[in-house]
């Protein structure tokens, strides 16, 4: 290598990542959606962590978009799609039911009631922990949800998506670009 020369970001093995804003979480699915499509891996995307990890990384101060956007302390949380999301949330209803039923019919049988009393009450263990696992699924929606109205009080939904060269950089840029995102540039990560 020349004297001259200064060595690329990817000669000296530094992250480079495409970081864009955006003001609606539909924007913003339809960015990530579109990365997706466009060849790019769901562990190159990542997002703002909720604002209670950002608060106790960053300390109590008042952030917001602007100012995490090319922080490297920025606390961040890989994208997992909304299918993946509503799998996990069936399966805790699912499982939960699943064990209800097997306590409650074992149970049953293990004082000698009759098999279909086993039956009943395994029914209605199962039905009641498939609620508690609904009351979950529910609890885990309401995070998302506030995790959203968090970010877009704090000046938008940060994005930010791992590139390895220009030409990843220049389509990362115009994905988000295309779907709203403002302020959208490349940087040099941490």
């Amino acid at each position: 290598m020349e004297a001259s020369k200064v060595p690329t970001p990817e000669e000296r093995h530094e992250l480079r990542e495409v970081v864009g804003v955006f003001d609606t979480v539909d924007k913003l699915q339809s960015a990530i959606d579109d990365l997706l499509t466009g060849g790019f891996d769901r562990s190159e995307i990542s997002l703002l962590a909720e604002e209670d990890k950002v608060r106790q990384k960053l300390g109590d101060k008042e952030v917001n978009a602007g100012e995490l956007e090319d922080s490297p302390a920025a606390p961040r949380t890989p994208y997992i799609d909304t299918e993946s999301l509503n799998i996990g949330k069936a399966s805790i209803v699912g499982v939960l039911f699943y064990v209800g039923v097997i306590i409650g019919a074992g149970l049953a049988l293990a004082f000698g009631l009759s098999l279909t009393s086993a039956i009943a009450i395994g029914l209605l263990t199962g039905g009641a922990a498939g609620v508690a696992g609904l009351m979950i699924s529910k609890v885990v929606g309401d995070r998302q949800a506030n995790w959203a109205q968090s970010q877009l009080k704090h000046g938008g939904l940060l994005l930010w998506a791992r590139v390895w060269n220009d030409e990843r950089e220049r389509a990362a840029m115009e994905i988000m670009q295309r779907h709203g995102g403002r302020d959208v540039h490349a940087h040099v990560g941490a």
